[in-house]
């Protein structure tokens, strides 16, 4: 049986760099954008995008000149994904995905249980954004909205201890579910049952609110696994 080295979060930071890196076809000498950039883009913190430059610089990939800014220095491994990364980032996710079921399972219950009328309109505006962003192919703002659809469902709970501790693990993972692979649509699928979680909390229904949340979260697996 083959034993996989788990990744710390600089390495799993360092990994979206490299995406990016490849998704913008940069060169040997071009330029990443500045920190605040790089911290909006990915949607990670400043302390882990700062080890994982440094790691990258270290392992000869980056070169950062202070005052001047981060340059490409070796391109030719950001464009490389080998099975071993596939698999690494595969353990993780199926990781991370277990904490969510756990954290966010018991959130949906008490959302359909606790939430009011202000929880439920900015619910429905998140999805319809998500919806109208993806049918203009805005991507980026898509993984945004779906973000802030979630992180609604944290906050109508109405469990400041239960928010607290989805909030610390948040930004170890967040990122890695909006294009984990490199690939934008791999979680798309899993919409429709958004819509009926959604309908469920509406209607105080927290039996059918955990039934959907659970088919996202098998749709998820799914599409992890299927990589």
């Amino acid at each position: 049986m083959k034993i996989l080295k788990k990744k710390r979060l600089s390495e799993l930071v360092a990994d979206e760099i490299k995406n990016y890196i490849k998704k913008q076809d940069l060169k040997e000498g071009d330029k990443l954008p500045p920190i605040s950039s790089l911290i909006e883009t990915l949607g990670i913190g400043r302390s882990s995008l700062r080890e994982a430059l440094q790691l990258l610089e270290t392992q000869g990939y980056l070169e950062i000149l202070n005052g001047k800014g981060t340059y490409v220095k070796d391109a030719k491994p950001f464009h490389i994904q080998t099975s071993f990364d596939i698999e690494n980032e595969r353990n993780f996710l199926l990781e991370a995905l277990e904490v969510r079921i756990a954290l966010e399972g018991k959130a949906v219950d008490l959302a359909a249980k606790k939430a009011t009328k202000s929880d439920i309109e900015r619910l429905e505006y998140h999805l319809k954004e998500y919806t109208r962003c993806i049918k203009n192919n805005e991507r980026d703002k898509a993984n945004l909205s779906d973000s802030l659809f979630h992180q609604t469902i944290y906050e109508a709970a109405n469990n400041e201890m239960l928010k607290s501790i989805i909030d610390s693990v948040w930004d170890t993972f967040h990122q890695f579910w909006n294009e984990p692979f490199g690939i934008e649509d791999i979680f798309d699928q899993s919409y429709p049952y958004h819509e009926d979680m959604l309908e469920a909390i509406k209607d105080k229904n927290p039996a059918k609110a955990s039934e959907a949340f659970l088919k996202i979260m098998d749709s998820v697996r799914t599409s992890i696994n299927n990589i």
